[in-house]
């Protein structure tokens, strides 16, 4: 899971921050999320602002994370946007930065690396926390 971004997290998006009128729709451009662990990075924040696509950047569109979920992101930093801040996250669409959380069952399920290969799979989150740590180089608790 995008071992070369800078920040990943167990999140759970807490709500849509900003809105923007995209084919008659008012889809989210930003979102405040809840930093449940730590798996890369140096971000000691329990809350971030994250932002998504305004339709040229790359990014998806917000509406895709449900508010109250959970997911596992690899964020990459912010700033591109007109309303970004050098302090907030954005999240790329070219790979896969994201995967479908169920924290109950300390799972994840989506595209995951098998080799040179994508699948879509589960896999327990002390595993992904446990490969991340392998491409960091630092040690997480």
């Amino acid at each position: 899971m995008a071992p070369q971004t800078p920040f990943v997290a167990l999140i759970k998006v807490t709500n849509h921050l900003t809105f923007k009128d995209i084919y008659g729709e008012k889809t989210p451009m930003s979102m405040e999320v809840e930093v449940i662990e730590k798996y890369k990075g140096s971000e000691e924040r329990k809350t971030v602002t994250v932002w998504g696509d305004p339709g040229n950047l790359c990014r998806p569109y917000l509406s895709q994370f449900t508010e109250g979920q959970y997911y596992v992101i690899a964020f990459n930093n912010a700033g591109r946007g007109k309303d970004e801040t050098t302090t907030d996250y954005s999240i790329s669409i070219c790979g896969c930065y994201w995967l479908q959380a169920d924290h109950e069952k300390q799972t994840a399920t989506g595209d995951i690396s098998i080799g040179e290969l994508f699948a879509k799979q589960t896999m327990d989150l002390s595993q992904i926390k446990l490969e991340l740590k392998k491409t960091d180089g630092t040690t997480l608790p």
